[in-house]
């Protein structure tokens, strides 16, 4: 005997059912999360995309956060083959999902170039950030379309600086 339509709906929603209840469980019992503190330390990155208005951009460097959300780095960027070496400082906010927003100011030679605002996720239990620029905005309050992403990976794991 075939199962009825109304046997197998029946039969589909307790199964979609009890697939949610193991995986509420499993993130129940993972008590883990993030912070500020969890995610500190000192981070190498590589930044890629392209500004379309522009062309491609491309950065290596290195930035601290620490406990408080406070981050400081360096990096040499190319943007379009113009290449230079900048100077970036700002806040991080971490959420206990892991996912964050960060505010940067970046300086060529100390005068403020651009301020960004990134999406971050941190992974592998904050040994590594991966973050979109989501606002890329000039000093005179020019908007930049951008297309950027930042790959980050602490340099020692376990250390908070």
């Amino acid at each position: 005997m075939k199962p009825s339509i109304r046997s197998k709906r029946l039969i589909s929603l307790l199964i979609t059912l009890f697939a949610l209840a193991a995986v509420s469980a499993t993130h129940a019992s993972d008590s883990r999360s993030c912070s500020t503190g969890s995610v500190a330390g000192k981070f190498g990155f590589t930044t890629t995309g392209s500004i379309p208005a522009i062309g491609p951009v491309a950065a290596t460097g290195l930035f601290t956060q620490d406990a408080s959300g406070n981050i400081t780095g360096t990096h040499t960027r190319s943007l379009n083959g113009d290449i230079a070496d900048e100077t970036f400082a700002g806040t991080a906010t971490v959420n206990p999902d892991c996912t964050g927003t960060d505010t940067i100011q970046v300086f060529q030679s100390g005068v403020l170039v651009r301020t960004t605002t990134l999406h971050v996720v941190y992974d592998d239990n904050g040994r590594e950030a991966r973050a979109l620029f989501t606002s890329l905005v000039l000093p005179d309050g020019t908007s930049l379309l951008s297309i950027i992403t930042i790959e980050a990976r602490r340099i020692f794991p376990g250390k908070s600086d």
